[in-house]
Parts: structure tokens; C-alpha cells; sequence
């Protein structure tokens, strides 16, 4: 667990690693699975909510916000303004603007690798 920018939330929060994040979405399948109709969020959800709770000692009350707490979705800290990045193949910072450089130089020069179906074209 790590404490981290969520987007959508608009805060800060502990946001789950892949460990935790895979037991959090057995509770939430598991939410799916047994629960019924005539029963509210917080009732269906229940097991979730709570190992949330027990793991961060964050009261969330939404199951589907738990779901999007998840590291591996963020990409990493802005090196401007430490945001975490949208997602990890963000090009900038959706918070400062920063374009993110590392990202640049990798996609150069991956770009000007040549493409297998070129080396067949130029060799004829």
C-alpha cells in the first residue's frame, strides 16, 4: 500500500499494491456473485469495504473507487511537480504540463528502429 494522487478522486490515497489489489478484487467479484437485488452498495460490498478499512484505515464507501486504487494503473511521479502520471505510457503531466522526457527518448528511438517488413523491402 502506498499513499498516492488519484486523478478521480481528487486527493490523495492509499492505493493498493498487485497483492492487495488481487485479493480486493476477489471481494469484489464476490460482491457480484452473492449479493442481490434489494440490497444497497455498502450491504452488497461489505467484505470489500472492510478489508479496505482494515488494510489503509481509509473509511472509502465506494466499492468501485477501491478498484481504481491501484498502483500498476498510475504511471510514475512527475519529475516537476511529483504527481504520478495518468497512466504509465502518459507523454505528460496532466496536473503541471511537464513533458515527460524519458518517455520522449524511448519513443524516438523506437521509432527509428527499422521495421522488420522494411529490411524486406529494401533488400529487393
Amino acid at each position: 500500500m502506498e499513499h498516492l494522487w488519484c486523478w478521480r478522486c481528487k486527493m490523495e490515497v492509499p492505493m493498493l499494491n498487485e497483492d492487495e489489489h488481487k485479493m480486493a478484487s476477489k471481494l469484489y467479484r464476490h460482491g457480484f456473485e452473492t449479493g442481490k437485488c434489494n440490497m444497497t452498495r455498502q450491504e452488497r460490498f461489505k467484505d470489500l469495504l472492510e478489508y479496505y478499512k482494515e488494510l489503509t484505515d481509509y473509511e472509502e464507501t465506494e466499492p468501485n473507487a477501491i478498484m481504481h486504487h491501484r498502483i500498476e494503473l498510475y504511471g510514475p511521479p512527475c519529475e516537476s511537480c511529483s504527481k504520478p502520471y495518468r497512466t504509465p505510457k502518459a507523454s505528460f503531466c496532466a496536473a503541471c504540463g511537464h513533458k515527460r522526457l524519458n518517455f520522449l527518448n524511448n519513443t524516438i528511438l523506437q521509432n527509428t528502429e527499422q521495421k522488420w517488413w522494411h529490411k524486406i523491402l529494401t533488400a529487393n
